[in-house]
């Protein structure tokens, strides 16, 4: 199922976890204008992709505009950096080179950022992603191997060459590329070190992403999580082996404390909500309430049905609740 979200639509671009606008405390938001993806990674943290049975969401773009001015504005902070994810890729999205134009004319956003898997990149899209204004592209590529990295994909049609020529393509370009593979322990575990040395050797910079197993994500069964002190550990042995930075904290990506938007409700309240559309995973309703989204589980509400909700969880304005 796809759902179009446009202005018409009512939904609110912001309480929900596969689209709108995130906003963790800082003066980095993440904006995701669809959850459409084309892999199937076994370990994806968010569980979607092509067979993952889930609901799509596309936004409108003028819509998805006119909440990123609204939200930029209320935070009062020039140093703003829009990070455009998404719990699929971000290119699927048809209208990604335009709506970087326009958020680069909001006067608070400083940096433009996108997450991608680099699939559905070439010279003709990373030539107007680059005129649109975009700063930053973090590459999702988890292996140099091309038969595990179609394991890891999910599909058959991966293919490594092509992505290694696309981040010499991203590297000929005014766009900066950043390497940022996930490590799955026991899957890619000497892959790592490949991926080092040919971000040094392309001179990118890597940002290697520890594994987290997640509540609605794909968590294989034979992948064990490690724990944070291995995994800084590993890292400070590398960084020492092949001379080069692996670590990077908040001063390096320039992330600071900024004004956060108010929560209309927190968790345990109970709140009237209309039920407005069918949610992400299957059982799921969303519904609205003083304009946020509320992920509802286990729902069979019909929309334009009012239920009374108990609030579950509400960090970062991402809001899931029970029918009580």
């Amino acid at each position: 199922m796809l759902i179009d979200i446009t202005e018409k639509s009512g939904i609110p671009l912001m309480g929900a976890i596969p689209f709108g606008i995130i906003d963790r405390g800082t003066n980095i938001l993440q904006v995701r204008a669809t959850s459409i993806c084309n892999l199937g990674c076994l370990f994806c943290s968010t569980g979607g992709g092509v067979n993952s049975g889930r609901t799509n969401y596309v936004v409108e773009l003028n819509y998805l505009l006119k909440w990123l001015k609204e939200v930029t504005k209320f935070k009062e902070d020039d140093e703003i950096e829009v990070h455009l994810d998404s719990v699929g890729e971000v290119m699927t999205y048809k209208n990604i080179a335009k709506l970087i134009t326009e958020i680069k004319k909001i006067k608070e956003v400083k940096i433009i950022s996108m997450q991608s898997n680099g699939t559905l990149l070439n010279t003709e899209n990373i030539n107007k992603l680059e005129k649109a204004g975009l700063n930053r592209i973090n590459l999702s590529l988890h292996s140099l191997n091309n038969e595990l990295a179609k394991r890891l994909s999910g599909v058959s049609w991966y293919n490594t060459e092509k992505i290694v020529e696309t981040t010499k393509l991203i590297q000929k370009s005014k766009i900066e590329l950043w390497i940022t593979p996930v490590w799955v322990p026991g899957m890619n575990d000497e892959d790592m070190v490949e991926l080092i040395k040919f971000a040094k050797e392309i001179d990118a910079p890597i940002g290697i992403q520890k594994y987290e197993k997640h509540k609605y994500g794909l968590n294989p069964k034979k992948v064990k999580q490690m724990s944070w002190y291995h995994f800084y550990q590993k890292l400070d042995k590398w960084e020492k082996e092949f001379g080069y930075k692996l670590k990077y904290g908040r001063n390096d990506m320039n992330i600071k404390k900024v004004k956060i938007l108010p929560k209309p409700f927190r968790k345990g309240d109970k709140i009237k909500a209309e039920i407005i559309c069918s949610g992400w995973m299957p059982g799921q309703k969303i519904a609205k309430a003083k304009n946020r989204c509320i992920t509802i589980n286990n729902c069979d509400k019909n929309p334009r049905t009012m239920v009374t909700t108990r609030i579950l969880e509400d960090k970062n304005n991402l809001f899931i609740g029970e029918v009580k």
